[in-house]
């Protein structure tokens, strides 16, 4: 047995053909509803999902995705207005600052909490040093919304950008866009 031919990469490859099965069947149900935004937002959760914000047709519409290996769906909702907070990260380095493995590394940015219907909340995070984003401002390259599989085993985060300390300042920027 290789490398890359165990049963811990079998396993891992199954359940990412499980998420890709997922995500084209909410892209075609979202296609069948007419959803076609020219911008959308993504921020990766700390589960390996992603939340995502568009405004399409005079509405918020607010897309939960789940984390990698879990059982859950893709969720959206649509809403008038948006309830949200936001609520400012700054956590300063300690040790070596997460060199070798040594400390933590700073964190700075934000987390956008967005009220659900449901009751509960979806976290948008721009950390960086954490999180991973995208503000696609095109739907042909919107990797969310493609009706057609992806090839190989892929992973819809794989396209993000994580955040560095140089971009964080423009990455909430781009995101205070969204929740105006």
């Amino acid at each position: 047995m290789g490398l890359f031919d165990s049963a811990e990469e079998q396993a891992r490859k199954a359940k990412l053909k499980q998420l890709e099965d997922k995500r084209v069947a909410f892209a075609r149900a979202l296609s069948a509803q007419g959803f076609a935004p020219e911008r959308m937002l993504f921020a990766q959760t700390d589960n390996g999902g992603f939340t995502a914000l568009s405004r399409f047709n005079g509405e918020y519409w607010l897309i939960v995705a789940p984390g990698f290996g879990t059982d859950e769906d893709f969720a959206v909702e649509r809403h008038d207005r948006l309830d949200y907070r936001v609520e400012e990260v700054r956590v300063a380095s300690e040790g070596m600052g997460g060199i070798f493995g040594f400390g933590k590394k700073a964190e700075i940015g934000a987390d956008y909490v967005i009220a659900r219907r449901d009751g509960g909340e979806a976290h948008m995070p721009f950390v960086c040093g954490r999180s991973c984003w995208l503000d696609c401002a095109s739907l042909k390259k919107n990797p969310l919304l493609r009706t057609e599989r992806r090839r190989g085993d892929a992973n819809v985060v794989w396209d993000f950008r994580p955040i560095d300390k140089t971009a964080v300042n423009a990455v909430l920027d781009a995101a205070k866009k969204y929740f105006e």
